[in-house]
């Protein structure tokens, strides 16, 4: 008789595939919010130093 070497439980083929594929769409979520922030961050940072170069009052600091 044949007994198998590991105690693993097998698991049907479309459990794991519903598994992956949630897996993926977590990843890809996680990854288009990431870069949804990071391109939320630079114009910010862009804006910032925009207002600072242009803001008030900055041309009579420097004629002084």
């Amino acid at each position: 008789m044949f007994r198998p070497k590991t105690h693993y439980e097998q698991v049907p083929v479309e459990t794991v595939r519903k598994i992956v594929e949630q897996q993926i769409r977590r990843e890809s979520a996680t990854e288009q919010d990431q870069g949804t922030r990071k391109k939320a961050l630079v114009e910010d940072l862009i804006g910032e130093q925009q207002q600072t170069v242009v803001g008030p009052g900055a041309f009579s600091e420097r004629e002084s």
